[in-house]
């Protein structure tokens, strides 16, 4: 063999390592992604039993997927968009409020016919002395998908949270200050929960030795 074809087969052997070694890699990093996306759901849904022991979870399975892409889309913290549903609903999903709202997000049928366009049709509720059909509004990963179209409306017009998320409640007039309040309380003690992977965790406390440096 030849000077030139032995430099020849050592430069294709190092190409074929390397690019091995890239998909590998790739797998590798592919893997991993995919079982931290598992313990994430599967963290959402501890969360949501714990908070409500009668939540059946089957009917929860695709919940924490479609949480965390709805809230990426809406531009929050998937575990702002998990303390709502609480405050609305205490993570019940087929309960229906006194004005109609239905689901964990209690999202009225006719603010959701305004999505339609958007997300599909939807189920509409038969709610009735005979008969209790909460329609598709029940559903937790309907609720979340039309609840987030919701709030992404509204933030087109209103931006700050605080008023995305009063709007959200009390309507363009804001007419329950206090629900923002509510929200953000439930949202400061989701953060304490490392295993939620929140976006945004509270700082730890200063160590006594480190205060002293940094007032030194």
């Amino acid at each position: 063999m030849s000077q030139h074809s032995k430099a020849l087969a050592v430069l294709t052997l190092g190409v074929a390592v390397a690019v091995g070694a890239l998909v590998l890699t790739r797998h590798v990093v592919a893997i991993a992604g995919e079982a931290d996306t598992n313990r994430l759901n599967q963290a959402i849904l501890g969360y949501v039993a714990e908070k409500n022991p009668l939540a059946p979870i089957k009917a929860f399975q695709q919940f924490p997927p479609v949480l965390v892409a709805e809230s990426q889309r809406t531009g929050i913290d998937h575990c702002l968009a998990l303390a709502q549903p609480e405050v609305e609903s205490q993570l019940r999903h087929d309960i229906v409020g006194n004005a109609g709202e239905i689901g964990l997000f209690q999202v009225l049928p006719s603010t959701a016919a305004i999505f339609e366009s958007q997300l599909g049709p939807f189920k509409r509720p038969v709610i009735t002395k005979p008969q209790r059909e909460p329609g598709d509004l029940s559903d937790p990963v309907v609720s979340t998908k039309f609840a987030m179209a919701y709030l992404r409306d509204i933030r087109v017009r209103r931006p700050l949270i605080k008023d995305a998320l009063t709007e959200y409640n009390g309507g363009p007039a804001g007419r329950h200050p206090h629900y923002y309040r509510m929200v953000m309380g439930t949202y400061v003690e989701v953060l304490e929960r490392a295993e939620l992977r929140c976006r945004f965790r509270q700082a730890p406390r200063d160590a006594p030795a480190l205060t002293l440096l940094t007032r030194a």
